[in-house]
């Protein structure tokens, strides 16, 4: 791993694989988490299970598409192929694959973020993934991608989100990629996001519309329009992403269940196999077969979450490494300079 001005690069010696991570603009957190950059020639098929975690996220692919499915949604295991995309917010998890090689940057923000900055109904991304033309326009969709793929680096990409993002016009109308963004999120509808995603244990529906002025219907309301998902739902996210933290940090099913206010461990084995479409000792495996893998031995998409699981490619205990290794002859995680 590289630390070169507040960003973080990792790379294969052999050039099969580099991940950079930058931070966003201060005057764009909380809203936009950060930046992720990615370019892999693995030589071979890439799974990788995104689970619900609270964020949306916007990819702009300068490679091959990526194919996505929603095991559990109604088009089953029906993948779809996107260069680009905006993924709304999730209550299950999504499988991402690629033929071998890819090549892009990923936004990470909070919902609220997306309804201001893209300035869409959210609600009518929950649970789906879109094109990115569907979000920006085509054109701007197409002019933002190639802005980013001819920079000369992650540094100089990084800076151009930077550049877009805070460069808007201060005002009931801003502009981005030549659309008006929408409003600013309520503030009740930040205070109640903000105590129902806290976590571990659910916090009544009730008492947070109270909390903040406000009716539960016209909570729901506010949250469909700016956050995509229902008060109870972004609850329900919440308490998976804490019972992803305890179980990957060492603590038993059980101890998990208890912590995160679940009735016993049955009930939450259920809600994890519903909103991830594994058991818990089935991710335990997973993350245990990958912890040390591609990006420098970083799995997940965003620090300090526990956002995916590498699947295996072919064989039952396949996975495949950064430098087209397989899981038994060890990690590639070498610095780069």
């Amino acid at each position: 791993m590289a630390d070169r001005g507040g960003m973080r690069v990792w790379a294969c010696p052999s050039g099969r694989w580099e991940i950079a991570r930058g931070r966003p603009h201060e005057r764009l957190r909380p809203g936009v988490r950060g930046y992720r950059g990615y370019r892999v020639d693995l030589g071979r098929t890439h799974r990788r299970l995104e689970l619900p975690g609270g964020l949306v996220t916007l990819l702009v692919g300068f490679g091959p598409p990526v194919r996505v499915s929603d095991p559990a949604g109604a088009d089953g295991r029906t993948p779809r192929s996107f260069t680009s995309l905006f993924a709304g917010p999730h209550t299950r998890a999504v499988l991402g694959e690629h033929d071998g090689r890819a090549y892009g940057v990923q936004v990470f923000l909070a919902p609220w973020a997306a309804h201001r900055l893209l300035a869409v109904d959210m609600g009518d991304f929950t649970d789906s993934v879109a094109d990115l033309d569907v979000v920006l326009g085509s054109p701007p969709a197409r002019n933002l991608a190639d802005a980013l793929a001819t920079a000369p680096g992650w540094a100089e990409r990084f800076a151009l989100l930077d550049s877009l993002l805070t460069s808007l016009p201060v005002g009931p109308s801003r502009l981005i990629g030549g659309r008006v963004t929408g409003p600013e999120p309520n503030p009740q509808v930040l205070r109640a996001w903000e105590l129902l995603a806290a976590g571990p244990r659910p916090v009544p529906v009730g008492s947070v519309a109270a909390e903040v002025g406000w009716s539960e219907r016209q909570l729901r309301r506010r949250f469909r329009e700016q956050i995509g998902l229902s008060p109870k739902a972004v609850a329900r996210v919440a308490r998976l992403r804490h019972g992803l933290a305890l179980l990957t940090r060492g603590h038993p099913a059980s101890a998990t269940a208890l912590a995160c206010g679940f009735h016993d461990q049955p009930h939450f084995q259920r809600e994890f196999k519903a909103m991830t479409g594994l058991t818990p000792a089935a991710f335990l495996s997973h993350r245990a077969a990958t912890a040390t893998l591609a990006g420098g031995g970083r799995v997940d998409r965003v620090p300090g979450e526990v956002t995916s699981v590498l699947l295996p490619a072919q064989a039952a205990g396949e996975v495949p490494l950064g430098c087209g290794r397989f899981l038994q002859d060890g990690p590639c995680t070498a610095m780069t300079g």
